[in-house]
């Protein structure tokens, strides 16, 4: 029978093959960095570090959003051996679900037991402020597509996904307690999930907040979804990089280029807060 397109297996062990002659082939723990969080990657203390340039390895997408970076980072900490990707790409771009959650699958395929998930979001709780990092407890798809959708049903690759529980709990509680030994105030709440790329209106952050989310995003749920059904435990992070105020809604517009300046500074804040998580996993 052929491989439902959601694995794409030829295309995944070509570029396994390559990755496996720069790098381990077991990975422990995988990293998705969101948009203007791949700074973080200059304050990790990572031993054995290699860069790789995403336009050199077979069937990858260079990211083209601002913020997102070209390359994949490996490097031991901790002990963990740890494959970062410093951008992504989104659906908004017009790219397919499967192009993605592409380093999902390459990750399954290096054995990774584990992933922290970044993104930037907006913040839609009254009492989240900017720069604020949340931890993501749970998630509401509004993107209107998963992985699996229009793959013909098969038993060997069963894609009724048990969504229940989709971060978990373990990871969730070491997140927290390595954010109070960081000295790091932490938030928790679910994200909503959007196609994107314009941002929501007034009257659409409201009626999210009453269905439940916390932060919005554009990002990461395709991700998670992908990460459960390959067996994979998630940690998702979100940077609040812009409070919605509604009393101040509308006076101060969104410009996403701005995230170049406070880079650095979240960058350090997230390498911190990553870099006790894993030495406390």
């Amino acid at each position: 029978m052929k491989n439902p397109s959601f694995l794409e297996k030829d295309k995944i062990k070509e570029t396994l093959d390559y990755l496996s002659s720069c790098i381990p082939e077991k990975i422990d723990y995988g990293l998705i960095l969101g948009s203007f969080l791949s700074r973080c990657t200059d304050f990790l203390p990572l031993k054995d570090r290699i860069s790789l340039n995403i336009s050199k390895i077979p069937h990858m997408i260079v990211p083209s959003i601002p913020g997102h970076e070209k390359s994949i980072i490996y490097g031991r900490l901790s002990n963990k051996k740890i494959l970062i990707f410093c951008g992504r790409l989104h659906l908004y771009e017009g790219y397919s679900i499967n192009d993605v959650v592409y380093p999902v699958n390459l990750l399954s395929g290096l054995s990774a037991a584990n992933l922290i998930i970044t993104n930037s979001a907006g913040g839609i709780n009254p009492e989240f402020v900017d720069d604020d990092i949340m931890i993501i407890k749970d998630h509401i798809n509004f993107m209107s597509n998963n992985p699996f959708f229009g793959n013909k049903y098969s038993r060997d690759y069963d894609y009724f996904v048990d969504m229940s529980c989709p971060y978990d709990k373990k990871l969730f509680d070491i997140a927290r307690e390595a954010a109070l030994y960081s000295g790091i105030k932490i938030k928790s709440g679910v994200y909503a999930g959007v196609m994107g790329p314009v941002l929501e209106t007034k009257s659409e952050i409201k009626c999210l907040l009453k269905l439940g989310a916390d932060a919005v995003g554009m990002s990461t749920i395709p991700e998670v979804t992908m990460s459960n059904f390959l067996k994979i435990k998630v940690l998702g992070l979100s940077h609040i990089r812009n409070a919605a105020h509604f009393e101040s809604m509308g006076s101060k517009k969104f410009v996403h280029t701005k995230g170049f300046e406070k880079e650095v500074i979240t960058g350090r804040r997230f390498a911190a807060l990553i870099e006790n998580i894993l030495k406390k996993a």
